[in-house]
């Protein structure tokens, strides 16, 4: 895997902010049926994804090679506030290092 590939893991996002996470890009093509199935999603160093391919064979490609930190704090922020608040303990992780913080969120994922 090369830095212009996306890395594990990665978070999406609904329109309604839910997040979901795969843990491993190489098993993206059996969570994503096909680009409809999207919203929005970073990779594992922040950095946009989205997904390309036809039904069954979907991978991600990177639609920009730049993180978008603060992006990626905001809806994992949004995210807790909303959907994981009935979980009084659960507070999005702090680490400052960026893939520290998506491991940490990925491995912290609040199921429904």
């Amino acid at each position: 895997m090369t830095a212009a590939e996306p890395q594990s893991p990665v978070l999406l996002f609904d329109e309604d902010g839910r997040m979901h996470v795969i843990h491993d890009v190489a098993v993206v093509a059996e969570m994503i049926e096909d680009a409809t199935d999207f919203y929005e999603g970073f990779d594992g160093l922040a950095r946009p994804v989205r997904p390309n391919g036809s039904p069954g064979s979907v991978k991600f490609v990177l639609v920009s090679e730049q993180p978008k930190e603060a992006t990626v704090r905001h809806r994992v922020q949004r995210y807790y506030t909303r959907y994981a608040s009935r979980h009084p303990t659960r507070i999005p992780p702090s680490a400052s290092d960026m893939a520290s913080f998506m491991l940490a969120v990925a491995n912290d994922e609040v199921i429904e």
